[in-house]
């Protein structure tokens, strides 16, 4: 079999339903990383899941025996914080978790203001009813909403959970107002950067996830190659139903390190 990976400089891999499940360790994660390590292949993390802080994702793989650093790991928090920090923006009304906010406030941004610039809502798995009803009287109050990432559901082992596309579509229903702008996967602005530091076009990079409407049009957006695993969210029979297809489906990542 041809090696899909041939001729990738730069591959960008989703963590949740396609590194690990949960507390799980999908199967041939460790293996897959050790060949493009010794492949030379560069490879950055992705992440839309807004509630932990890029220490919370070292930690977490530190404890399912991969070792990383802050660095390769992108959040769509990154790309919020940068919005902000470009507009001078420095108060905020964010529905969130304490680790999201705290990668906020290093960045001076306070996230609890009276008079907020903008309500940015996360992944808030630490969600009560007073942070909604907080953000619901400040979006009437025609203070716009920014969203990290757009994902309906986060995969977790007991099945799929709601995700901000749900809340967002709670604050819509509530107060007739969508979100400004939404950051994160699929757009190519949280990638970007890194193919020109590597010099990448696109037929060097590689995009790995499970999921279509993120990671599979990111890859779309970026005109990249897109390799589907079955291990998070689609399904096969999603997959087999797809009318364009991704340049390969495996069951999970370590179906995809090429034969010896």
């Amino acid at each position: 079999m041809t090696n899909p990976l041939q001729s990738k400089k730069v591959v960008f891999l989703d963590l949740d339903g396609t590194i690990y499940l949960g507390n799980r360790l999908i199967e041939g994660a460790q293996k897959f990383l050790k060949y493009l390590e010794s492949s030379g292949i560069q490879y950055y993390f992705l992440s839309n899941n807004s509630s932990r802080s890029k220490q919370d994702y070292v930690q977490k793989l530190s404890g399912l025996g991969i070792q990383t650093s802050q660095n390769r790991i992108l959040l769509s928090t990154d790309g919020v914080i940068d919005f902000l920090v470009r507009n001078q923006v420095k108060d905020t009304y964010v529905v969130g978790t304490r680790s999201m906010k705290e990668m906020f406030k290093k960045q001076g941004i306070e996230t609890n203001s009276p008079c907020p610039k903008y309500v940015v809502l996360g992944f808030d798995t630490e969600l009560v009813y007073e942070k909604l009803k907080k953000a619901a009287l400040f979006l009437l109050d025609e203070i716009p909403l920014l969203a990290t990432h757009p994902d309906m559901v986060c995969p977790t082992p007991e099945g799929p959970i709601p995700d901000i596309g749900s809340m967002l579509a709670l604050f819509e229903k509530a107060t007739g107002k969508k979100a400004l702008k939404i950051f994160g996967k699929p757009n190519v602005e949280m990638v970007q950067h890194l193919m020109k530091k590597h010099h990448a076009s696109p037929r060097e990079v590689a995009m790995i996830g499970d999921r279509i409407y993120t990671d599979m049009e990111l890859s779309n957006r970026l005109n990249c190659d897109f390799f589907l695993v079955l291990s998070g969210e689609t399904s096969p029979q999603e997959a087999a139903r797809l009318p364009k297809k991704p340049a390969l489906v495996a069951e999970n990542i370590g179906q995809i390190i090429p034969s010896a």
